[in-house]
């Protein structure tokens, strides 16, 4: 399986679409592209939240270490055993952190030899908003800005368009299948 295409860019080909994950992607007014994609999560927003920030809830993508908070670190390696500090640990920082609200990160490490540049991923920032769908559901959103023109992030693009579907995929299958 894949993990967290836009914190470690783990997979080597891009995924299929997935019907349960809404694409509102588009152009912003100055031409540039923004990924966005969501789904609604069969959790309360708490929940959700804890499965992004905490070494525990996130299990559900990668073994992972997290420094929560504004200037924090999302630490995680491709597979067991997980090690914090490992030099080939994709790491994260955290810019923004707004409790069950808004979590905004961009890459500070991710190995090379994957399908995109690794300094072009540190140029893109990625937001994740967690609003309450109702019902005890909570809708994910995932927002990426900063695509520039050029083949390189062109390779970003696809690869993250394709993996984040499968990774909010996944979010939503872990809650399900704690039903």
């Amino acid at each position: 399986m894949r993990f967290l295409i836009s914190f470690a860019a783990a997979a080597l080909m891009a995924a299929p679409a997935y019907a349960a994950v809404k694409d509102d992607s588009y152009m912003d007014a100055d031409g540039a592209r923004v990924l966005r994609e969501s789904i609604v999560v069969d959790a309360g927003r708490a929940a959700v939240w804890k499965a992004f920030t905490t070494d525990e809830g996130f299990t559900w993508a990668a073994p992972a270490h997290i420094t929560p908070g504004n200037g924090g670190l999302i630490e995680f390696g491709f597979a067991p055993p997980f090690k914090a500090g490992d030099p080939d640990n994709v790491k994260n920082r955290i810019d923004v952190y707004v409790p069950d609200e808004l979590l905004v990160f961009h890459n500070e490490f991710v190995p090379a030899g994957g399908p995109f540049d690794p300094a072009t991923f540190g140029t893109v920032r990625t937001l994740l908003a967690f609003d309450d769908a109702g019902a005890g559901r909570t809708k994910v959103t995932e927002t990426v800005v900063g695509f520039g023109p050029g083949a390189k992030y062109d390779q970003l693009y696809d690869h993250l368009r394709g993996g984040n579907a499968e990774y909010l995929t996944a979010l939503a299958q872990s809650f399900a299948a704690r039903k």
